[in-house]
């Protein structure tokens, strides 16, 4: 189970006991990752929109860099303020995937 607050606790105390030694830091550093899991949701919303075409966000990167606000163009483009953020944010590639 994950408990991020424990693991930073055992990160803080491994440095400082470990500072000069690599195998209590790899010791810890360990012990700590054992409490950064993430489980499994027990349930999952189902996708109300797809992700944007190429395209399309282009298009929403080009809209936003005119001042554009997120929930405007995510109106303009049929979608939701989330696939917009994920489009604006992602780096930009440059091969011709969809």
């Amino acid at each position: 189970m994950s408990n991020i607050p424990f693991a930073r606790h055992i990160l803080c105390r491994a440095l400082m006991y470990g500072s000069s030694n690599a195998e209590i830091l790899r010791i810890g550093i360990e012990e700590a990752l054992e409490h950064m899991t993430r489980e499994q949701p027990d349930f999952i919303a189902p996708v109300k929109h797809s992700p944007l075409t190429k395209t399309q966000r282009d298009l929403a990167r080009n809209m936003r860099a005119t001042g554009m606000q997120l929930n405007d163009i995510a109106v303009q483009l049929g979608t939701n303020i989330g696939r917009i953020s994920e489009a604006i944010n992602e780096p930009v590639s440059t091969g011709d995937n969809a």
